[in-house]
């Protein structure tokens, strides 16, 4: 992955263009942190066919790892699934604390 200058310009530039050329607003500390929102902005910078803004697009992709091949081989390197799937294997039990406030309202 790139430094985070180089990304923040990218993601200027990308969010400029949008504005300017597709009419489109942008939130670019939201594509820094979220990459299914990178990759939709890159997928709609892509399909406008502005030649500067798809050139930008193709860069920012590189940059930040976007294709979900990139994604597939992080998450096997890093010993299985995301976050999101760790939690769902975590028990009342195994968490510790009070039982009878799992699975319930308190």
């Amino acid at each position: 992955m790139e430094s985070d200058s180089v990304i923040y310009s990218l993601l200027g530039r990308v969010h400029l263009l949008m504005r300017r050329q597709i009419n489109r607003i942008t939130d670019v500390e939201y594509m820094r942190v979220n990459k299914e929102y990178s990759r939709e902005i890159v997928r709609l910078g892509l399909e406008s066919g502005h030649p500067e803004l798809v050139e930008l697009c193709d860069r920012l992709r590189v940059a930040m790892e976007l294709d979900p091949q990139d994604e597939a081989v992080h998450a096997n390197t890093k010993g299985g699934g995301g976050l999101l799937s760790r939690l769902r294997g975590v028990r009342g039990g195994e968490a510790g604390g009070d039982s009878r406030y799992v699975h319930s309202l308190r």
